[in-house]
């Protein structure tokens, strides 16, 4: 019986010590060592909006404009040569081989004069601004003197004022009876002359100021109707009697004249009619050591000279001319 005893003790021990241990807070199980996570990305850093420091404004201020630095002019002082440039030292000078020829010739040239015309159309006044023919200038102006006109307008009412008027004269130059021709060598001592100042027409015309009228007449500047010319009888239609001229000349080693420089003439128109009979002429030109050589000589024409004049055209012009 005891054995039977003894086991159910034992089991009633094992019994009760199972609900003992059903009692107990079971211990926790241990934790898994945890594995290290991987670090989470880091966000994207945003950047700050950049900034652009504002540029301070210049101070407003009044633009200078560039001025370009120039030096002043400096003027040279410059000397005449001591011996003149045209002459030369020649042993034996040009000369003209007897008189030379003279042809009779046309010879075109216009005449510049200023008219006084009242409102009426009556001339009252002239003057002539660039004549080339001053050997008929009185007779010239006689002519003008008996023109009359269509009388300036201004304003829708004829007004006075000075018509400034170009004549274009076709004159025919008969031969000359000349003196002896005088034909002088330019040597290195000769002194220089003063040329005869007569220069183109157009070139004449367009760098003349006009004249500022003081009478109390209306400048052709200003006029809305250029008086007309209507009447205009010309008297000074010919001309005979003395004449005059001087040039200096270049004869080459040939014995021709190439080049001419007027230095006096009684009437312009006779620059013209020397310069067309120049080129017919042979001389004998100057030598050194018995050579031919260029020489500059100063020539001389005088005698009695015909011309007979014809105006062939008349213009206005719009610019007051001055008095010659």
């Amino acid at each position: 019986m005891r054995p039977v005893r003894a086991l159910g003790l034992v089991l009633l021990g094992s019994i009760a010590l199972g609900a003992l241990r059903a009692q107990e807070t079971p211990a926790p199980a241990p934790a898994p060592t945890p594995t290290p996570a991987a670090p989470a990305p880091a966000a994207p850093a945003v950047a700050a909006p950049s900034v652009v420091p504002t540029a301070t404004p210049p101070p407003t201020t009044t633009r200078v404009p560039w001025q370009r630095l120039v030096d002043p002019p400096v003027i040279s002082v410059s000397r005449l040569p001591a011996e003149n440039p045209y002459g030369t030292a020649v042993e034996e000078p040009a000369a003209l081989t007897g008189k030379p020829a003279f042809p009779d010739a046309t010879v075109s040239a216009p005449l510049f004069v200023a008219v006084r015309v009242d409102p009426t159309g009556r001339v009252t006044q002239s003057r002539i601004a660039r004549d080339p023919i001053p050997s008929v200038s009185a007779e010239s102006k006689k002519s003008l003197d008996r023109w009359s006109f269509d009388p300036a307008v201004k304003g829708g009412r004829p007004v006075e004022t000075w018509a400034s008027l170009r004549l274009d004269a076709q004159i025919e130059v008969r031969a000359p009876r000349t003196e002896q021709p005088s034909l002088t060598p330019v040597t290195p001592a000769t002194a220089l002359p003063v040329p005869f100042q007569w220069g183109v027409d157009a070139a004449w015309y367009d760098n003349l100021s006009a004249a500022v009228p003081s009478d109390g007449t209306v400048a052709v500047e200003q006029l809305d109707a250029l008086p007309v010319p209507k009447r205009t009888k010309w008297s000074a239609d010919s001309y005979r009697g003395p004449f005059s001229c001087r040039f200096w000349v270049k004869v080459a080693a040939g014995g021709r004249i190439e080049k001419s420089i007027p230095i006096q003439a009684s009437d312009p128109i006779l620059i013209a009619y020397m310069r067309r009979a120049f080129p017919s002429w042979q001389l004998n030109p100057a030598r050194v050591k018995g050579q031919p050589v260029e020489s500059w000589n100063e020539l001389s024409v005088s005698g009695q000279i015909a011309y007979s004049i014809e105006v062939k055209q008349i213009g206005n012009l719009r610019k007051t001319l001055p008095g010659g």
